[in-house]
């Protein structure tokens, strides 16, 4: 189908998703650029995409892109100020240039706070008005078969496809029996993870905790803010040495990022939460442009 072009471009979590070529990535994140290019062999470009010019990206001739805005304006723990928030510039400046551009297909993510936005209104109204067919849904990774919970808002808009909309918000997939939290988690986790007795006492009934020991059990949805905001930014672990929290490396494997993936020798676990917080779920991902039917084998 073609080089995709990923905007927001983050730990490029789409590109694994998608497979095929990158015509280019796209994100402000030295921290997540870095990464990226360690990764994937190339640099994202650290363009501000609430100012990137038409010229610039038609350069690319990629038909296929794929958008992660940033998902505070319509967060439970932000301020939801939806379009009024500086952070939704950059979405609301790219879509008259989608209309123009005309790619084949664009997809997207947010979170499902974004299903009740004019954000959304403005976007839909967009791709409607420039002749694309959309499919919309609130998908979660553990209704995949993965162990954790992350429920996320998905589109993906095809050109003139002559398709009805569709809007899969009350209609489930098939749920995936649950696999082991164990196979994910580090052989050797590092000390520096587990928790002082006297914090997971003040915790008492606030966090999440799940056992290892337990075939059952999901975590929760790491944030951004996991390992600084002890509560409702993702679950903590409980095993035969204590209480800890996830490794960053560990909520990729819960992403769905390949093994070998890896972050910068020196840059600090906070920024590598941060980053792995900020990312995508590969599976829900994979399903989702599955279910719309433009996701093939990767190119070679």
């Amino acid at each position: 189908m073609g080089p995709l072009l990923e905007l927001f471009s983050g730990l490029g979590a789409a590109g694994l998703a998608w497979g095929g070529p990158v015509a280019a990535a796209v994100d402000q994140s030295a921290a997540a650029n870095e990464t990226y290019a360690l990764n994937h062999g190339h640099a994202p470009l650290a363009w501000n995409l609430a100012a990137v010019r038409e010229a610039q990206l038609a350069a690319f001739v990629a038909p296929r892109w794929w958008l992660s805005p940033p998902c505070q304006p319509y967060t439970v723990r932000g301020a939801s100020r939806d379009r009024e928030d500086p952070r939704a510039r950059a979405l609301l400046h790219l879509l008259p240039l989608v209309a123009r551009l005309r790619p084949e297909v664009v997809a997207m993510e947010n979170v499902p706070g974004f299903v009740p936005s004019q954000s959304r209104g403005e976007l839909r109204a967009a791709l409607i008005a420039a002749g694309y067919s959309l499919h919309e849904r609130l998908l979660c990774p553990s209704t995949l078969g993965v162990p954790m919970r992350r429920q996320r808002y998905y589109l993906v808009a095809r050109s003139d496809t002559g398709e009805p909309h569709r809007s899969d918000f009350s209609t489930p997939l098939a749920r995936s029996p649950t696999r082991a939290l164990a196979g994910h988690l580090d052989p050797h986790p590092a000390s520096v993870l587990f928790l002082p007795e006297a914090t997971v006492r003040g915790f008492g009934y606030s966090a999440d905790l799940v056992d290892e020991a337990d075939p059952d059990a999901i975590v929760n949805c790491f944030t951004s803010a996991y390992g600084r905001s002890p509560l409702r930014a993702g679950s903590y672990l409980r095993d035969r040495a204590g209480v800890r929290r996830f490794s960053p490396e560990e909520v990729l494997r819960l992403l769905g990022f390949p093994e070998g993936y890896r972050f910068p020798e020196a840059m600090p676990t906070a920024t590598r939460w941060e980053l792995a917080g900020n990312s995508l779920a590969i599976p829900a991902v994979r399903a989702i442009l599955a279910e719309a039917g433009v996701a093939g084998p990767p190119e070679t």
